[in-house]
């Protein structure tokens, strides 16, 4: 009912004295008690409908700016939706919106209808799909700038001919997804029209899902990507995904910009020249790149980026013999770059991957890289494969590491992983201003029987039995013991034990009598016998328990660590390789 219609409705009073004198001509053999009853009745029924009536005008008399707020906050960000493998995901920060959802509430009241439809920038997401929505949303946003999402499919040029020509002027967000080489030509030919304050641009190929990249690569003629006309000098942010097509104009603007999975002959030098043509570039994100004519690689000319302080490199060095690693292993060892202060080893699962990390944080920069974990076991040759080979090659030399203070290994201290990680303890007993060493572990994620113990041990502590023991100011260990991430949040009572019987007779060897202070931080899951605890006093100066209702505690990083412009497919960037500085 619309508050218009509720207005012009009848005072009740005024009611009631139309009832009754109906009641009188109409009804001339009837007892007065009888048509008194009979009003009653019909009055009870007036007030009823009055009551409902009066129960919609709260939400009639909301401020217009109000329902605005509200209705602002119901279209989720467009890659929320649960739908298909190819749902969009932006790269970097996207203003795109299902705004579909708004739909349902504007059919169950007209008074809504109006406010929603009075608001063009509820409808500014566009996307590109059969129906008469497409149509409907254009018309409903024809004042307010638009991100375009651009799906192929039968019809597709039908609708993107009557579309975007008369709207290209309004786009600032410009998204192409799962596109096949087949509809660039059609691209080309819209590009003509001009889009002036185009902000983010993404141009994605289709998904392989397990062909050939490089048979596909080759089936795209030319090499230049479709810009659409007088956008270059505005553009801000680029996703390049599966495609082998590069800007070959100038970006003066761009800040951000993401290669992915690209095969391409030339690709090497290719990505030089575009980088040239980006003065203002932050952040630079190379993944999964092949250069086809990888045999006649040359070095282009040295390129100055003063404004670069982010590099990413996810999956660049998934295999231990990739020519890369020993360019990695330089940078991580700059001597333009002050010492580093913390470093940090982490094994986690992320995305149903295993992935495998180094960190190293001095007081000007961080560098991080991380790979896929993709073997574990033992060659032919008895040589065990996989975290030593690679972090071996990562680490930089001794004289880097000499002011070292804190060092986290996270998810790699578990009895099974003692083999695999044993070459970190002669690292850590070699750094000479180490005062703290944080032992964090999530990987066990609780066992099935609440009698299940997790058994913390020190099979990272250096011994200072050892003659090559230069660690002489560790004094601190942290334990940090709980559930994964994906377990936490719904295992909130104590259900497993926190057992220090391995780690107190490892004390009793007198190997680790340096330590003198001991802080464990343990999620809300996990609990310690106070006899555990008087034990442990006897071997520790300090003793401190702490429990854990929030997300485990990470190794801190600068603030520039977090980039607000990375979107949801962006913000992976910690599983590949960072230096901001």
């Amino acid at each position: 009912m619309d508050s218009d219609m509720e207005h012009d409705a009848p005072e009740s009073m005024h009611i009631e004295n139309m009832t009754l004198a109906q009641l009188q001509r109409e009804a001339p053999h009837m007892s007065n008690d009888m048509i008194e009853r009979c009003l009653d009745l019909l009055v009870q029924t007036a007030a009823n409908v009055r009551e409902i009536a009066n129960a919609r005008e709260p939400l009639c008399a909301v401020p217009v700016e109000v329902l605005h707020r509200i209705l602002e906050a119901i279209p989720v960000p467009l890659y929320y939706r649960d739908g298909s493998i190819d749902t969009f995901q932006p790269f970097w920060h996207s203003a795109t919106r299902d705004s579909a959802r708004l739909i349902p509430l504007t059919q169950t009241c007209r008074h809504l209808r109006r406010v929603a439809l009075s608001d063009p920038l509820l409808w500014s997401t566009v996307i590109t799909h059969p129906s008469l929505a497409f149509r409907s949303y254009a018309w409903r946003n024809d004042s307010a700038p638009l991100a375009v999402v651009m799906t192929p499919f039968d019809g597709f040029t039908d609708i993107l001919d009557a579309f975007y020509p008369s709207h290209a002027h309004r786009v600032r967000e410009l998204h192409f997804t799962d596109m096949v080489h087949g509809r660039i030509d059609h691209l080309r030919s819209l590009m003509k029209f001009s889009s002036p304050g185009l902000r983010s641009y993404t141009f994605c190929g289709e998904n392989s899902f397990g062909r050939d990249l490089l048979k596909m690569s080759l089936r795209w003629p030319g090499h230049s990507l479709p810009l659409p006309s007088g956008s270059t000098a505005t553009l801000r942010d680029i996703h390049i995904q599966r495609i082998p097509l590069l800007p070959s104009s100038p970006l003066p603007q761009l800040t951000h910009l993401a290669l992915c999975e690209i095969y391409m002959r030339g690709l090497h030098i290719a990505i030089a020249n575009v980088l040239s043509l980006c003065p203002s570039l932050e952040s630079l994100v190379l993944s999964s790149l092949f250069d086809i004519d990888n045999a006649s690689i040359q070095d282009p000319q040295p390129l100055y980026m003063k404004e670069l302080h982010r590099l990413t490199m996810p999956t660049q060095l998934l295999i231990d013999a990739d020519p890369t690693t020993p360019l990695v292993s330089q940078w991580l060892s700059l001597e333009a770059f002050q010492p580093a202060t913390s470093i940090a080893f982490t094994r986690t699962e992320l995305y149903n991957h295993d992935w495998m990390s180094f960190t190293r944080v001095s007081s000007d920069h961080v560098a991080h890289v991380s790979r896929e974990f993709f073997s574990r076991g033992f060659d032919r040759s008895g040589t065990f494969r996989g975290s030593p080979r690679w972090y071996a090659k990562l680490m930089p030399p001794g004289e880097s590491l000499l002011d070292v203070r804190e060092v986290w290994v996270a998810n790699s201290v578990s009895k099974e992983r003692d083999v695999e990680f044993a070459f970190l303890q002669p690292t850590i007993a070699s750094l000479p201003a180490l005062e703290t060493l944080v032992l964090r572990d999530h990987s066990h994620g609780g066992g099935r029987s609440e009698r299940d113990s997790i058994f913390p041990g020190l099979s990272m502590c250096p011994s200072m039995l050892d003659p090559s023991f230069q660690s002489h100011r560790l004094k601190t260990l942290r334990l940090i013991y709980g559930l994964r991430p994906s377990r936490h949040r719904s295992h909130t009572s104590p259900k497993w034990r926190l057992s220090f019987k391995t780690m107190l007779t490892q004390l009793k060897t007198g190997a680790y009598d340096y330590l003198e202070h001991l802080v464990v931080q343990m999620g809300p899951q996990l609990v310690v016998r106070e006899t555990d605890l008087v034990q442990l006093r006897a071997h520790f100066t300090t003793v401190q328990l702490e429990n854990v209702d929030e997300d485990l505690p990470e190794m801190p990083l600068p603030s520039y660590c977090d980039d607000p412009r990375a979107g949801p497919h962006g913000s992976q960037g910690w599983v590949g390789s960072i230096w901001p500085w």
